[in-house]
């Protein structure tokens, strides 16, 4: 029967794991530390595993995995509020809406405080500019003005790219202003 690896086997590859994913990605807390225990779980811990063992394993692991992220908050690499800021600019920029911002914030595990925060900043959460963003949306899925000929010449073409802006989170009267006007 295999042995769950020792404590210090255990922190170097789940180091190596977290510099890795790091360096490439920004993440929040609570994301962080679920790649951190799937990696875990699906790396370190054995096969053969009973389930005393797997108990054992998995209260290591968490030991383990909370030294990382205090350490890593403490040297600035997590930080919740400046990944929810950038996650909200970068979908708002690519037309999400306000609704599919948060939905986004809160899947990642940022606290609901720290979304209401994100998304009262001007750029982000005003009128403005989520008519920005549906015009975005409008222009990148090619509804309303930015829609093909062959597009707009099927029946009731206007109701079906309203309420495809609809279920992409935005206010009925948002969707009707981004898909009649022309920024052009």
């Amino acid at each position: 029967m295999a042995m769950p690896p020792s404590d210090d086997r255990l922190k170097r590859r789940l180091e190596n794991k977290a510099l890795s994913y790091l360096g490439r990605f920004s993440s929040s807390e609570a994301n962080f530390r679920h790649i951190l225990s799937r990696f875990g779980k699906r790396k370190c811990l054995p096969k053969d595993a009973d389930d005393e063992m797997e108990t054992q394993f998995l209260l290591q692991l968490g030991t383990q995995i909370d030294a990382l992220v205090a350490r890593y908050r403490d040297c600035g690499y997590i930080n919740d509020n400046d990944y929810a800021l950038s996650r909200a600019r970068h979908l708002r920029q690519k037309g999400h809406s306000h609704y599919r911002i948060r939905q986004h914030l809160q899947s990642k595990g940022i606290d609901a405080f720290t979304i209401e925060t994100t998304m009262t900043d001007g750029e982000l959460g005003g009128h403005e500019a989520e008519q920005d963003a549906a015009k975005r949306y409008a222009r990148r899925r090619r509804l309303g003005v930015y829609a093909s000929a062959k597009a707009t010449s099927k029946p009731d073409w206007q109701n079906r790219h309203l309420a495809s802006m609809i279920r992409a989170g935005f206010s009925y009267d948002i969707a009707k202003v981004a898909l009649l006007s022309d920024e052009e």
